[in-house]
């Protein structure tokens, strides 16, 4: 449907209903005509235009997932120009939180602890939640490659210092050397450090360091007793936030596509064609509970991101100071590159295989589906496929390895076996894939270790063989 013909049809709507609004016609229209972008464009600008902006995301999201038209340029700008502005109330909220910590600090300012408050801290609700007592808290940052020790020291303390005043145990920084791309004196959430420049133990309510080490070069450092306990403290924490995400992501994109919550956390693993996620991720055992707790009643339909963190709380952890966002797979021709991002968050990065002569599709998908081992001729498939759209194109493993990092399929991006198990695993239904020419923001990457959930055969599909574009 051209432009023309829409005006016609809102002309028509009104004069038949003059008392309904814009945004009524546009619902009205969605809903008429589910695959014309036009609709789900004006949707989008009419829901951002009245502050109801998670609506509106939405609605580009649609629109940008049917075949291009028109309005596929103004629905991209829209779309990346509100998540901007939604990522800089993001800054903003953490940059008055950082005013406030470093008020804190110079207590001679006045302020007292108790009026200090985290963004997005739950309101006051009759559901009970869960007391899980702290778990080590432990923070990777990234400094300057040639910065002298004294400097260092200086500089990872004042950071320490200026920290969030909610934080009530002491917590270590482990100090990597620069990750070219990253930001520096920023946690990196889900990085593997293979080489450390020191080490700081940190008290917030004394305000005090407990104890440091500092290396001139960067040094892998296993002999020192302190690494080891922080470097398996950081891989534990790095599981729990990686099993919260998911959960969180599963949940949230399961709202977009029904416009409810599931009543239970173990709907997400329904067998093929509802496997959201592969199994439910359990905490470990040093996290002292069974399973993640689940609070559907605190969800917040305006605030639908944002209500996550009082739905599935981090038990144990302390929310990340820049909050974590839904799950993202942006695909990067330019350098054969994958990233599985929460918004700024690198979570993975891995080696792809994309299409020859440009036939992999540059846009905006989502997963439509997930299978375990897929049929196909000789295991052409490997391991793991996720269709991203219906027309034959998927993100799936090889039985050719040889061919991550070059483009030679017919349109698929493939992975190593146990890359697209990784990323299986965490991507639910619905998560967006962004497939561009750009390069990634951090050419390379540490992941940690792999985060697995076991596929089981309720997630195959033994009488189908598939003939993706390989």
């Amino acid at each position: 449907m051209n432009k023309v013909q829409f005006l016609q049809e809102k002309s028509a709507y009104h004069i038949t209903y003059p008392d309904r609004t814009d945004l009524s016609f546009y619902l009205w229209f969605t809903d008429k005509h589910p695959q014309a972008a036009i609709g789900w464009h004006h949707l989008g600008a009419e829901w951002e235009r009245l502050g109801k902006d998670e609506h509106a995301l939405q609605a580009y999201r649609r629109a940008l997932h049917l075949p291009p038209g028109d309005f596929f340029e103004q629905t991209r700008d829209a779309y990346h120009a509100l998540l901007r502005k939604r990522r800089k109330r993001v800054w903003q909220r953490s940059g008055r939180l950082l005013l406030a910590s470093l008020l804190f600090l110079y207590s001679q300012f006045g302020f007292a602890p108790g009026l200090l408050t985290e963004p997005g801290k739950p309101a006051p609700s009759k559901t009970v939640q869960r007391e899980v007592a702290p778990r080590p808290h432990v923070e990777v940052i990234a400094v300057p490659a040639h910065i002298r020790n004294d400097q260092l020291r200086s500089q990872v303390e004042a950071y320490a210092a200026s920290r969030r005043p909610s934080l009530k145990h002491p917590y270590t920084v482990l100090v990597v050397p620069e990750v070219p791309g990253a930001p520096m004196y920023t946690p990196l959430l889900f990085y593997r450090p293979s080489q450390l420049r020191g080490l700081l133990r940190y008290d917030p309510v004394s305000r005090t360091v407990l104890g440091d080490l500092w290396f001139e070069q960067p040094c892998i450092c296993q002999d020192k007793p302190a690494v080891q306990t922080a470097q398996a403290q950081l891989a534990e924490e790095q599981r729990a936030m990686e099993q919260v995400l998911t959960l969180r992501n599963a949940v949230y994109r399961a709202h977009q596509r029904n416009g409810f919550l599931p009543e239970s956390l173990e709907q997400l693993a329904a067998p093929y064609p509802a496997n959201a996620l592969a199994a439910v991720p359990v905490p470990t055992a040093a996290s002292g509970m069974a399973a993640w707790p689940y609070y559907p009643a605190l969800f917040r339909p305006e605030s639908a991101w944002e209500s996550m963190q009082q739905v599935i709380p981090l038990q144990g952890y302390p929310e990340p100071f820049v909050p974590l966002q839904p799950l993202q797979i942006h695909v990067h021709q330019a350098t054969h590159t994958m990233t599985l991002a929460s918004g700024p968050h690198i979570v993975r990065q891995y080696p792809i295989g994309i299409g020859r002569h440009g036939s992999t599709p540059e846009g905006y998908f989502s997963i439509q589906k997930k299978i375990n081992r897929p049929h196909g001729h000789d295991h052409i498939y490997g391991s793991r496929g996720l269709v991203f759209q219906a027309d034959g194109y998927a993100i799936h493993g090889t039985n050719q390895p040889d061919s991550i990092g070059d483009s030679l399929s017919l349109g698929c991006i493939r992975l190593h076996n146990p890359d697209v198990d990784e990323l299986y695993s965490f991507a639910a239904i619905g998560t967006e894939v962004m497939i561009s020419h750009r390069s990634p923001p951090v050419p390379e990457w540490a992941n940690p270790a792999p985060f697995l959930l076991a596929a089981g055969p309720e997630e195959e599909t033994p009488g189908i063989t598939y003939h993706w574009l390989h």
